[in-house]
């Protein structure tokens, strides 16, 4: 498909909302070119690929159109932007070791609404208590994206995103950045059960992801043709709808079936976590597989699936940690 370029950055209308995107990986740099063509002031901040971006910005190759994105600014820290953005989005990996509140403090304004869209659980809490004073957005994301190399992403299928106020309801800021979604092709649907969304996606997160890892970087298509690795991943998914309940989030019954089905219509995928164990990156096992054991211990369901998983994944990292430093 023909590439399009996204509405001037350097040159948007003025009263365009100026928006940070702090990590911008395949995630970032996907969703902020989208809300570069809904005309918002889009800035990025670049952990890597930092003068790619800056030079040539981000070409992304989708099954929606072909498009190119270039930052209104492209910066190394957030501490670089020097007026608070009405809209910090965060598209970081979910990682312990990442202090999300010390990384985007010195971009924070009065009236900066910042807004998660990361995946799995429990990620919201240190952020708002953080910032007290600052509208505290959880979103999420439902889309299949590859890094294919620096500067370069690929949109492989699905892209909606659901949004809302943490830790529950709406607000005008809310359904503000929902009308900048759609304009700029993403669609958008707003919860006031942002929470209850979040355990609602990690029903495939917990399932695909590891098990993607732990089978040698299988693709999905490649899971669910072996019937044994399908009934553990139906057995995983089971496990994070019954936690799911006992916290007190009712999932539908029919969750386990729509996602499998769902799962059969996608091109072969690759998930995120095994790219980013291909890549030797670290894994987001704690905000996906972690915090639902401790969910799960904590109401008294067994999850032995989960802890199963989540042990390999952890004697996998740290087996890979110690062949990193022997190398070095």
């Amino acid at each position: 498909m023909p590439a399009h370029d996204t509405p001037n950055p350097k040159n948007p209308p003025v009263d365009s909302p100026a928006i940070l995107v702090v990590g911008s990986g395949a995630v970032g740099g996907f969703y902020g070119g989208k809300l570069a063509r809904a005309g918002a002031r889009v800035a990025t901040v670049q952990r890597s690929d930092f003068e790619v971006i800056r030079q040539r910005g981000f070409a992304i190759e989708s099954i929606d159109g072909d498009f190119h994105f270039t930052p209104h600014e492209v910066l190394r820290h957030a501490g670089e932007y020097t007026t608070p953005p009405e809209y910090l989005l965060v598209t970081l990996k979910s990682l312990p070791e990442l202090d999300i509140p010390a990384l985007i403090r010195p971009a924070v304004g009065p009236g900066t609404v910042i807004v998660l869209l990361q995946n799995g659980i429990d990620i919201e809490e240190p952020v708002a208590r953080a910032f007290p004073e600052n509208t505290l957005i959880s979103a999420l994301a439902f889309v299949c994206l590859q890094r294919i190399a620096p500067g370069r992403i690929r949109h492989l299928c699905f892209g909606r995103v659901t949004i809302g106020l943490y830790p529950s309801g709406a607000s005008e800021s809310v359904q503000r950045l929902a009308r900048l979604f759609q304009a700029g092709g993403v669609p958008c649907q707003i919860t006031e059960q942002p929470l209850a969304a979040r355990w609602a996606k990690l029903v495939w997160n917990a399932a695909f992801n590891p098990v993607s890892v732990l089978a040698g970087h299988a693709t999905t298509t490649e899971m669910l043709a072996m019937p044994a690795c399908e009934q553990l991943i139906i057995k995983i998914m089971k496990e994070i709808v019954d936690v799911a309940r006992a916290a007190g989030h009712e999932l539908p019954e029919s969750t386990v079936a729509d996602n499998l089905r769902a799962t059969r219509r996608m091109e072969p995928y690759l998930t995120s976590m095994a790219l980013d164990h291909m890549a030797n990156r670290p894994l987001e096992s704690e905000a996906i597989l972690g915090a639902a054991i401790r969910h799960g211990e904590r109401h008294g369901i067994p999850t032995p699936c989960l802890s199963g998983l989540y042990a390999m994944l952890t004697l996998l990292t740290r087996e890979r940690s110690k062949e990193t430093k022997t190398t070095v």
